[in-house]
């Protein structure tokens, strides 16, 4: 009788999986706590945290500056989604700028529900709680029901890691518009402009080329725009 060929174990196969999800989640950590790539004229913003950029953007606000406004409250509200004063004075200055509250899909609207830096390290805290359980439950008899609870709490952990950065990936491709721009048939100066772009709105970034970026706005229409009258709610740089 012929033996059978060890492969790998389920349970190894499925750490290995959650490890690459988590290295995905660190990606979009670092993105997400990469620093502003120019100075702010008003209150240049000493770190990113929330709090300096819910200040910078209540500065913004306070001297009619909408665009730069909306962008700091945008920004601020990466770390901090459900601050109900953040979450408040956006509504109320893209209320003054003639542009509505932005749209969320379900995922977004749910899926953003705390700082993700935050929930990075709560997903792999839960994915070392959740792998040490399930390997000690391969080797050990005993306390079968604390290491079973152990993994239930670390899954769950590290669930809500993945569906916190599911939540937040869209705002990696994100801009504001720094001022009213005509958004263009192609990516070159003097382009047949197909609408208008309202300062302080929200766009979507689909592609890039040269100094312009193609964007899709609330209606679902695309255009290239300059990239010097949009600025990224996440900096690139």
């Amino acid at each position: 009788m012929r033996g059978r060929s060890k492969g790998v174990p389920g349970h190894a196969r499925l750490l290995a999986s959650l490890a690459a999800v988590l290295l995905g989640l660190g990606v979009a950590s670092g993105a997400l706590r990469a620093q502003t790539s120019a100075p702010l004229p008003i209150v240049p913003p000493a770190g990113n945290s929330a709090a300096q950029l819910y200040n910078s953007a209540n500065a913004y606000a306070r001297a009619g500056q909408t665009a730069q406004a909306v962008l700091q409250y945008e920004r601020a509200r990466v770390f901090a989604p459900t601050d109900a004063d953040l979450l408040s004075n956006l509504h109320r200055v893209r209320e003054s700028a003639g542009v509505p509250d932005e749209a969320a899909n379900w995922l977004e609207e749910y899926g953003r529900f705390a700082d993700p830096n935050v929930l990075y390290w709560v997903g792999v805290a839960g994915l070392l709680l959740a792998g040490g359980c399930v390997l000690a439950l391969q080797v050990r008899g005993r306390f079968r029901a604390p290491l079973l609870a152990g993994a239930v709490v670390g899954f769950a952990a590290l669930g809500a890691g993945i569906f916190n950065a599911a939540g937040t990936a869209g705002v990696l491709f994100k801009s504001v518009a720094l001022k009213e721009t005509p958004a263009s048939v192609s990516p070159v100066a003097g382009a047949d402009a197909l609408f208008q772009v309202p300062a302080a709105s929200m766009v979507h970034v689909v592609d890039r080329h040269g100094g312009f970026e193609l964007i899709r706005d609330s209606k679902g229409r695309e255009g290239w725009v300059a990239a010097a009258d949009v600025a990224a709610v996440v900096p690139r740089n």
